[in-house]
């Protein structure tokens, strides 16, 4: 693993016991990256992958992206990030491991979140995502979230 891999899957496993019940790893580095987790402890009675499992894993891959893209205008120490809205669309069902990735939000986009960030300390960012096994793909998700600048305590 790379050390932005261990980091991240540390923070995950420890910050959310959910993540770490259902075994998820990040896997790349800070320019390519997906969250995967294994398919058993994600499964349901229907020998298929948990809905709930699925969208966690689409939630979190979402928040994930926000909170790196959030660091790249302030100290990632000071931030917050947190869902707004979520939504996911089950197109199949999944029998094989979850890999979850984000797409790439627009240049634009972006620009206008950093700008937003470094001006008023809290910004909205739209991020979509999948989840499938890596070429399959079961879960489509679209979720806001917002990053917002915590106090700075004095020293």
């Amino acid at each position: 693993m790379t050390v932005f891999a261990d980091r991240w899957t540390d923070r995950l496993r420890s910050g959310f016991p959910l993540l770490a019940a259902m075994q998820v790893r990040l896997i790349g580095d800070a320019g390519a990256w997906q969250l995967h987790a294994p398919f058993d402890p994600n499964r349901n009675d229907h020998a298929t992958a948990f809905g709930g499992s699925l969208s966690t894993l689409a939630t979190i891959a979402g928040w994930l992206y926000v909170n790196e893209a959030a660091g790249e205008t302030l100290d990632p120490d000071l931030i917050d990030v947190v869902i707004q809205t979520g939504n996911a669309h089950f197109v199949t069902p999944l029998q094989a491991d979850l890999v979850a990735r984000v797409m790439p939000v627009d240049d634009a986009e972006l620009a206008v979140f950093h700008r937003t960030l470094a001006r008023r300390g809290r910004a909205r960012l739209t991020v979509h995502a999948t989840v499938g096994d890596g070429k399959t793909e079961a879960v489509r998700f679209t979720g806001q979230y917002v990053a917002v600048r915590l106090p700075q305590s004095p020293q």
